[in-house]
């Protein structure tokens, strides 16, 4: 790790090289709606890959998704060493927009051909734009702070206390030593004023490589994580305790193609899941595909629904948020490096429990970016 990447990288109106025009690979994002109903989006994008030149886009649609715009504001380190990536943004329960991302230092092969993707901690940083609703050119984003080492993938659960548990790891890479790595659950108990490491869930090395978990509060009060497993499906870890100690992880029942999926506490008491629908005896087990919807009523113990968002292979990295009104709003990706794609679905548990669209507002496939367009691929 590199001092370069302790200092924060800056929130900037998006210049020419920002915009969709400049943009090949792009990905990884995430939601978040507003008090004031205003969407906002993140991913990241910058080079042709994941590489030192990555930085976090931000775009809003202000007509409910119908339109969204392109990048308005960015997050782009000013030294060229270091990149910034794997961004999500939350409407807390304060009302207020926070955006997080990770940042670590990029080194280059020494034939200048690769970059490497990690620096052995990386680092979650965070900030606001104060007043989310006003004019973009408005707002006034607050200093940028590291609130811990690794990278957040997932949003932050609230407790029922009000406690926010924030899913924060250091990825068991090379240069990473044993110890600190794991799925680890983060702390804050003042809104966001300062946050503390928790406990962790310690994943067996044949396991681990990026984490990308996720923390969700049973009925009981048992915290329950779901993570990212290196090679088909999922692993589940749960704490009695707070999230102090961490169970032995174990094999979920829900299954995975080695990637990122959402999961989160509805307001009807309800779990919605959104994940790929590769079962084992699927062709294409380990594909990324079917990007889908469901829901449980019983804490994850049984799964009903099945709504289908997207039929194509190659959808990823699910992120959504549920607005006042009740209705969800769902992100995920497609094509990284062949089209770009960030997609939105505006659904209902309705929705999902029919497994098709009965809601007259719903929509599927709504286009909030794409990098090329189709003729050129």
């Amino acid at each position: 790790m590199k001092s370069e990447s302790l200092t924060p990288a800056v929130i900037i109106p998006a210049a020419e090289k920002h915009l969709n025009s400049q943009r090949s690979f792009q990905g990884i994002p995430g939601i978040a709606v507003s008090d004031g109903g205003r969407l906002f989006a993140v991913w990241y994008s910058g080079g042709p890959t994941e590489c030192r030149e990555n930085f976090v886009i931000i775009s809003i649609s202000d007509d409910n998704g119908s339109t969204w715009s392109d990048a308005v504001w960015v997050v782009d380190h000013p030294n060229e060493t270091i990149r910034a990536f794997d961004a999500n943004i939350w409407a807390a329960p304060d009302g207020k927009i926070r955006l997080f991302w990770t940042q670590c230092y990029s080194a280059v092969s020494a034939d200048g051909k690769s970059h490497s993707i990690f620096d052995g901690k990386s680092g979650v940083w965070i900030s606001e734009p104060g007043n989310p609703d006003a004019p973009v050119k408005q707002w006034q984003w607050t200093q940028p702070r590291r609130i811990a080492d690794g990278i957040m993938m997932n949003k932050p659960t609230v407790l029922t206390d009000g406690t926010w548990a924030l899913p924060v790891s250091v990825w068991n890479l090379p240069g990473v030593k044993r110890g600190m790595d794991g799925a680890k659950m983060y702390l804050s108990t003042d809104q966001g004023k300062t946050f503390f490491e928790q406990g962790k869930a310690k994943i067996p090395r044949r396991d681990a490589t990026f984490d990308e978990h996720s923390i969700v509060e049973l009925a009981d009060g048992t915290l329950k994580m779901v993570i990212r497993r290196n090679r088909f499906g999922n692993l589940e870890s749960s704490s009695v305790d707070g999230g102090r100690t961490w169970s032995k992880t174990k094999l979920s029942a829900i299954h995975g193609p080695c990637s990122r999926l959402w999961i989160s506490r509805l307001k009807s008491g309800r779990l919605i899941l959104v994940n790929n629908d590769c079962l084992p005896l699927r062709r294409s087990g380990l594909k990324r595909e079917r990007m889908t919807a469901w829901l449980s009523d019983d804490d994850g113990k049984n799964w009903y629904g099945g709504l289908l968002l997207d039929g194509r292979e190659n959808v990823s990295y699910p992120d959504g948020q549920q607005a006042a009104d009740g209705s969800i709003w769902v992100i995920h990706d497609w094509g990284r490096y062949i089209g770009g794609e960030i997609i939105a679905s505006h659904i209902t548990e309705e929705d999902i429990a029919a497994g098709k669209l009965v809601s007259p507002q719903s929509k599927l496939n709504i286009p909030v970016s794409r990098t090329r367009p189709v003729e050129n691929q």
